[in-house]
């Protein structure tokens, strides 16, 4: 694993039942797990070259590494917050082989 290479820092987020600012007890906040440094690795020529008729950004679905031990364990109905924009996880891929890294491919969350 390269740590040197994460460089960006992403939060988890997990939905729950909390209570706003006013005391009123909802049945669906957002609640802060923990946040890790992450990589996000470019895109590679040859995918790129090969999706070029497909048109987007690749911020809206950008793929992260992180390490693989973290402070709990990631669930897929989490979100990653990154630059102030909220992702929803689309797959986890750990490497159980060297358990060094986990991959999370996500998409940018419709508000």
């Amino acid at each position: 694993m390269r740590t040197t290479n994460m460089n960006e820092r992403i939060t988890f987020y997990s939905t729950g039942p909390g209570v706003t600012e006013d005391g009123v007890p909802v049945d669906s906040t957002e609640i802060q797990e923990f946040t890790v440094w992450a990589e996000v690795p470019k895109l590679p020529i040859r995918e790129f070259v090969s999706q070029g008729n497909k048109i987007g950004y690749r911020k809206e679905s950008p793929v992260f590494i992180i390490a693989f031990k973290t402070k709990k364990e990631i669930e897929s109905n989490w979100r990653i917050k990154w630059r102030n924009t909220m992702y929803e996880i689309k797959s986890l891929d750990p490497d159980y082989k060297t358990k060094d890294i986990i991959q999370i491919s996500t998409q940018e969350a419709v508000q």
